[in-house]
């Protein structure tokens, strides 16, 4: 009798389109030990029609040939101020909206939890906007975006690589012509379940409730932004990526989902999307006199509706990048997943024990005293690399 759809656990990404896709309502997202959502099937409604695991999106590549790659700004200062980069998704978004049309993407729901959802006007966009690094529960957002496109309603879904594969995975492959679809350059998503606990830290440390939460504040500018969450009594938290525990450990690689580890398949001209965004990380390099900090975009035109996508922006000015491997340096996600941190297990047996806190992120990032050495030897001269082997015999 099946439980779950995937017999290797570590292989399935949350997209949740088995939820969808399951014809008897059989499968539930729920979460793992970590606080990870997967699916979970109830083995008095499931029927072994073997669907769910024949439409999973994971592992498969998506061969999208050579893309444009593209520096792009939003030339609407207070849309680029509001974003976490260069104001692309809005303009997109918006063009949708202009058309009738619905637009899904990631918003924060009660206590702060992430979740999927689509919007029919302007107001329902701005909560859409900024990034979120915690991985949303799309199951229902899969299903309604693909009902709004078979009533031939213009869609844009905007989501995780992993969750624009799930969404042509309902589709059966199929492109419609009413549907655009947006990812992003991908470093990995963290735990719900760890993000939930590190709020709950916030809440302990400053003895109130949390009122408003941003991953990408711009106030020290878009290179160094901050995680800023303000509080029912006026105060306020901030801390830069160097700073703010949770930042700090989902940029190390502390606690992302297992498959980001292992994700080859949703890389550099293997998108599922039309289009891919990412910041412009290295701007200083390519287009100096745009490196004004406030926020600049990378743009990857995957298939020819995502360029005419562009094109229909007329508040978006680009710049053609002409070597797309020059940005291997600068954001190296965009060729290769993150490698899980060496304390990735310590950190989760700590984590089920105690929850979150700045001292468990501080003791798992901290290296020991052999891991330190380890280090020093890797970035040692040649000359003494081999007179330790010669000590040593190897």
């Amino acid at each position: 009798m099946r439980k779950t759809v995937r017999s290797e656990a570590s292989a399935c990404t949350g997209c949740g389109a088995c939820v969808s896709v399951c014809p008897r309502g059989a499968i539930a997202m729920k979460p793992d030990g970590e606080g990870f959502l997967y699916p979970a099937v109830d083995g008095t409604l499931c029927v072994e029609c073997d669907l769910c695991e024949k439409r999973c999106p994971a592992g498969k590549a998506h061969k999208t040939g050579n893309p444009g790659a593209f520096g792009v700004k939003n030339t609407q200062e207070d849309v680029r101020a509001a974003s976490s980069s260069g104001g692309v998704f809005s303009a997109l978004a918006g063009a949708v909206l202009a058309r009738g049309g619905a637009v899904f993407g990631a918003v924060f729901g009660d206590g702060f939890s992430v979740e999927h959802v689509g919007a029919v006007t302007k107001d329902g966009l701005l909560p859409m906007r900024g990034s979120k690094y915690v991985q949303s529960d799309a199951a229902a957002a899969l299903s309604d975006a693909c009902s709004l496109q078979a009533r031939e309603i213009p869609v844009l879904f905007s989501g995780t690589p992993c969750q624009v594969a799930g969404l042509y995975a309902l589709l059966d492959g199929r492109r419609p012509e009413n549907l655009l679809t947006v990812d992003f350059v991908c470093h990995g998503v963290p735990s719900p379940g760890v993000f939930a606990s590190y709020l709950q830290w916030l809440r302990h440390e400053h003895g109130d409730e949390i009122v408003s939460y941003t991953f990408r504040d711009k106030r020290l500018g878009w290179k160094n932004f901050s995680a800023a969450a303000r509080f029912a009594g006026g105060a306020e938290h901030t801390g830069t990526q160097t700073e703010d525990p949770f930042l700090r450990g989902f940029l190390q690689n502390l606690y992302l989902r297992p498959s980001c580890h292992s994700c080859t398949a949703l890389r550099y001209g293997e998108h599922a999307a039309d289009l891919t965004i990412a910041d412009l990380w290295g701007a200083q390099e390519l287009f100096p006199e745009w490196d004004d900090d406030r926020g600049l975009s990378l743009v990857f035109a995957n298939t020819k509706k995502g360029r005419e996508a562009l094109d229909a922006c007329p508040e978006l000015e680009r710049r053609v990048i002409a070597d797309a491997g020059r940005m291997a340096r600068a954001n190296p996600s965009i060729f290769a997943p993150a490698p899980a941190h060496a304390h990735r297990r310590r950190f989760f047996k700590a984590f089920r024990r105690k929850g979150f806190s700045d001292r468990l992120i501080e003791s798992c990032l901290r290296e020991s005293r052999a891991e330190k050495a380890l280090s020093r030897l890797r970035h040692a001269p040649a000359g003494i690399l081999r007179r330790v082997k010669r000590l040593t015999g190897r």
